[in-house]
This record gives structure tokens, C-alpha cells and sequence, in this order.
């Protein structure tokens, strides 16, 4: 019985060993988010109001300011559709010059979200709030956020992809940054409820984890086929 238990308890160390981190990967990067998602969107479909997300608001907006104003209406231009693909662009050509395969991954990053952000919105139809005038107006509707999903798209593809590499935390602790920043100004610009930011964004790195896990990680994506390599 011990050798038994010896033996199998051996088997586990390796296993968590070896697939430790990509399971943690999988749970905190894919599962866990996508479980959020579905317990807000449920709320949000079923138009139950969320009670923190009002007072939530108002303590954002009470810190308005001239300059926080003028970041706002820059990230509203930067982080939308057009916007974005000035830089998509830039990035997909440096990323093709070292690897094309890593620029394929990048382009179905931006592209799915894209994809994603006009069918949920077409489901959910959640009208904008109205709490105050928005510094820079959406005529569309609420939920989820493009915003903060195209940025959580571009800094998660971006994180998969420079993980390999010496960058990677400067990669994720920037990125995360960058996603927040994100996140509140699109509630500071009083277009989007809290929930809509959360959600873009867990949408965003939902589609990415699953697109690297559905093409067998970064890894195989960047490393060249048999015939680049003599």
C-alpha cells in the first residue's frame, strides 16, 4: 500500500511539475474568466440592475477634472475600431519581419474581438447610461465594451506572444495597466457601466487564451515549419 501511494504520489509531483502552470494558465486565464462573464451576462440579459454600479459611477465622476477629460476623449479615440488599426497594423508588420505565423495570431486576436463585440451587442441591446453628459457619445449600445475588449485583446495576444522572452512581465504588468486605464475611462466618459468594461475585457481574454489554446499555444506558433529552418 505505501509503495502504491509512494509510486502515485510520485506521478502526481511530475505531473503538477509539468502541467502545473499550464493548468493555472487555463483556469485563471480561460475558465475562471469565462464563468465571470456568464454571471454578469446573465444579470445583464435578464435586466437586472446592479446596485453598486450607480454609486460606483458618481465616485468616478467626482474626480472629473480638465486633464482627465482630455486622457478620456484620447482613449475614446485611440481605443475604438479605427483607431486601433493604425497600431494592429504597425505591429502585425514588425511581427511579420521576425515570424509571419506570430502575425497571424496577432490579426485573429483583433479580428474575433471585433466579431464578438458586434454580436453581443446586438444581443444584449443594454441602452448607454444617462447619468450625465458623456465626454465623447456612442450611439450604439452598452454591453459589452469594445474598448476595453479590443484592449485586452491586443495586451493579451501580445502577452502570449512575448511570454517566451524577457518581456513578458514587462509585457503584462504594462498591458494590465493599460487595460485599466482603459476600463476607466470608458466609465469616467460616463458611456459604459462598470459591468460593460468588466466584461469587454474578460471577453477579449477569453477569445485570445482560446484561440492560443485551439492553435497548440505561441509556441508552436512561433516556432518555424522544417523548411525555414535549414
Amino acid at each position: 500500500m505505501l509503495a502504491f501511494l509512494r509510486l502515485h504520489g510520485q506521478r502526481l509531483r511530475l505531473f503538477l511539475h509539468s502541467y502545473g502552470r499550464s493548468l493555472l494558465a487555463l483556469f485563471f486565464g480561460l475558465l475562471f474568466p469565462l464563468l465571470a462573464f456568464v454571471a454578469i451576462a446573465a444579470e445583464v440579459y435578464e435586466q437586472d440592475p446592479f446596485s453598486f454600479e450607480r454609486p460606483f459611477m458618481f465616485a468616478v465622476h467626482a474626480q472629473a477634472a480638465p486633464p482627465l477629460d482630455r486622457l478620456a476623449a484620447s482613449l475614446a479615440a485611440f481605443g475604438n475600431t479605427p483607431g486601433m488599426l493604425p497600431v494592429t497594423l504597425i505591429l502585425a508588420a514588425c511581427l511579420y519581419r521576425m515570424r509571419p505565423r506570430l502575425t497571424y495570431f496577432l490579426m485573429l486576436s483583433l479580428a474575433g474581438s471585433v466579431v464578438f463585440h458586434a454580436v453581443l451587442k446586438k444581443v444584449f441591446d443594454r441602452p448607454r447610461p444617462t447619468l450625465w453628459t458623456p465626454i465623447a457619445p456612442e450611439a450604439d449600445f452598452s454591453f459589452p465594451s469594445g474598448h476595453a475588449m479590443f484592449a485586452a485583446s491586443l495586451v493579451s495576444a501580445l502577452v502570449v506572444l512575448l511570454w517566451p522572452t524577457r518581456w513578458r512581465w514587462a509585457a503584462l504588468v504594462l498591458g494590465v495597466g493599460y487595460v485599466l486605464t482603459m476600463m476607466w475611462s470608458r466609465v469616467y466618459s460616463g458611456v459604459h457601466y462598470p459591468t460593460d468594461v468588466l466584461a469587454g475585457a474578460l471577453v477579449g481574454l477569453i477569445w485570445v487564451m482560446a484561440l492560443d489554446r485551439l492553435l497548440q499555444g505561441h509556441r508552436l506558433l512561433a516556432s518555424p515549419p522544417q523548411s525555414e529552418s535549414r
